[in-house]
């Protein structure tokens, strides 16, 4: 039987997220779709079919190499892997496509491709763009910061080159949360610092022993060195320091009853304004609150947060009209401290059987005449 339709690895964009790269295989037999789709429905893992790993030097490719993890979606023609991180540029890949678990044994040899992306030179040095929380007020109990640089970066830096100095000058010691894996966002241009969870929480070992990290009345000083390299390679133009002092600790759930509701005009594009209390989560609030019609229809728009994350502005794609509307917040929406709407961070522990999950968005109805 002659073969004209042979499986092809390509490396293609990421549609849900532009810019990204991701795997495809593409050229299959129906029958081979068909397949792949009853393994993914059966919950079968895939990647015994499409395997992506990184070439290590001096390393031959076997089944001792660790899989890259991502998700992957069944296609008309074939299928495709996304990774949970994005590829980095200059690291070489290798992708393995496996047909014959799918019934094809004219296809039994494993199609491979080896793959690298290319180290993207930005005309302008990377910098530190802004760091969040971004009040020089900051409780005592704070949870973590964002670090938001302008260019994408290379994982690794972190631990040698972001540090918290302490009143004295010197650097705060078992403060920062090292984890296994750094925290970065997909674009790689939002790095989440952890402060120590174990001494923010009270009545738990650490916290016991140590105290908490921060200790209210006490200046300190987020340093992020210059020793920090983007994706092309070249360290930042220039270290950044955020200066902080430590007030009281804050620790009560967000009311979202003590929010107050700036509603625009009819007819005009004007912001809905919300005002928060206290600063809420810079990166929680892109995404956990959301505007709908009376019917629940989502409306479409654009946010903006500013005032030391205590104002949130959503401006629509369409004029206002007349009509009820409602604000819906998540109830993981959290402030710089990790407390929510469902209660503090450091709640004293229930016993399980008093446990009840609330996973309902709280809403908040308002007008237009």
């Amino acid at each position: 039987m002659q073969v004209t339709n042979e499986p092809k690895l390509v490396i293609d964009s990421d549609p849900r997220q532009p810019g990204s790269r991701c795997v495809s295989v593409k050229n299959l037999y129906p029958d081979m779709i068909d397949a792949l789709g009853r393994c993914a429905q059966a919950g079968h893992p895939l990647q015994s079919i499409l395997r992506v790993t990184v070439i290590e030097a001096g390393v031959p490719g076997g089944e001792d190499i660790p899989n890259i993890f991502g998700r992957y979606d069944v296609l008309q023609d074939g299928i495709r892997f996304i990774p949970h991180f994005p590829f980095e540029s200059g690291v070489c890949y290798r992708a393995s496509f496996d047909s014959r678990p799918l019934g094809r044994p004219e296809f039994s040899e494993v199609v491979t491709h080896e793959f690298s992306l290319p180290r993207e030179m930005s005309a302008v040095r990377t910098q530190v763009k802004q760091v969040f929380p971004s009040s020089d007020l900051l409780p005592e109990n704070l949870l973590r910061f964002y670090v938001c640089f302008s260019n994408s970066m290379q994982r690794g830096c972190a631990e040698e080159h972001i540090r918290l100095f302490g009143p004295d000058g010197q650097p705060a010691h078992e403060v920062l949360y090292r984890p296994p894996v750094e925290l970065w966002d997909r674009s790689m241009r939002h790095l989440t610092i952890l402060l120590d969870p174990g001494r923010l929480k009270r009545w738990v070992g650490p916290n016991r022993e140590l105290g908490p990290p921060l200790k209210a009345g006490h200046e300190y000083t987020l340093a992020i060195g210059p020793g920090m390299v983007d994706l092309s390679g070249r360290p930042l133009c220039e270290g950044f320091y955020k200066p902080f002092r430590v007030t009281a600790a804050v620790r009560e759930r967000i009311m979202v009853k003590q929010w107050r509701i700036l509603p625009p005009t009819t007819k005009s594009y004007q912001p809905l304004a919300l005002i928060f209390p206290r600063p809420v989560d810079w990166a929680m609030l892109w995404h956990t609150i959301t505007i709908a019609s009376e019917d629940g229809q989502p409306i479409d728009g654009r946010v903006v947060i500013d005032k030391g994350e205590k104002r949130w502005r959503f401006t629509p794609t369409s004029p206002w009209i007349a009509g009820s509307y409602y604000i819906h917040a998540a109830p993981n929406l959290e402030d710089v401290c990790g407390n929510s709407l469902l209660g503090a961070f450091d709640r004293p522990l229930q016993s399980s059987g008093n446990l009840v999950h609330d996973v309902t968005n709280r809403s908040i109805p308002f007008h237009l005449a």
